[in-house]
């Protein structure tokens, strides 16, 4: 697993931003951070190498986000923090589940199919209009090697069928035209867990979430 610094600006809060499968810095590059904002993407192992120090933070925040879900599940007590509010989007903490992820038939045909094609194809299944679609493959693209990628999708596929561990969350931001991780299953996890909220947008959220986030009495999580 890597860590990328979105913001740093020795603010007192910290935002966790755990990406999703196959992302990286990019999917966030339209917003502005008012706090300091440190990225976790590339799961093709959940090592963090050298863990940075948090002491001198009052405020620690949570967003993960798809396939982070999981892996913020079974990485954040490495760093020994207890952050004052989560909140998981669209993704659980079984990742890979006929019942509360993405079906595993489905799953193993997206990673046995996943070439330039089947990437952009991937992408594409993301949104639920043209236009962002388009725009995010105009800004927002990752700029990672398909090889990579693909090994992170099967690495994800393994590790979480052996890591199932559980982390507190506050709220789990549901998108109901999600056509990654079924909607329906994402309600079948979280409904008895934590407090849901939908949204209306596919299973990319950052465009909607930028506009509507506060009206949800979520705190101003994003920093900005």
């Amino acid at each position: 697993m890597k860590t990328e610094w979105l913001s740093k600006k020795s603010s007192d809060t910290l935002l966790l931003f755990y990406n999703g499968w196959g992302m990286d810095k990019n999917v966030l590059n339209h917003f502005n951070f008012d706090c300091d904002v440190l990225m976790f993407y590339d799961y093709r192992s959940l090592s963090v190498g050298d863990l940075p120090d948090f002491s001198a933070y009052t405020t620690i925040r949570l967003l993960a986000w798809s396939m982070g879900v999981w892996a913020a599940a079974n990485t954040l007590h490495l760093f020994d923090v207890e952050p004052e509010y989560a909140v998981a989007v669209n993704g659980s903490e079984l990742p890979v589940d006929d019942s509360f992820g993405i079906p595993e038939k489905i799953y193993l045909l997206t990673e046995k199919g996943m070439d330039n094609r089947g990437r952009d194809k991937f992408l594409s299944r993301m949104f639920d209009s043209v236009e962002d679609r388009e725009r995010f493959f105009t800004d927002n693209m990752p700029a990672r090697e398909l090889s990579e990628q693909i090994e992170e999708l099967t690495q994800i596929r393994i590790a979480s069928a052996l890591n199932h561990n559980s982390i507190h969350w506050d709220k789990a931001l549901i998108s109901v035209n999600d056509r990654i991780f079924p909607s329906e299953n994402l309600f079948n996890y979280w409904n008895e867990k934590t407090n849901v909220i939908t949204l209306q947008s596919g299973h990319y959220p950052f465009f909607v979430l930028k506009n509507m986030i506060f009206s949800e009495n979520i705190p101003k999580l994003l920093c900005f």
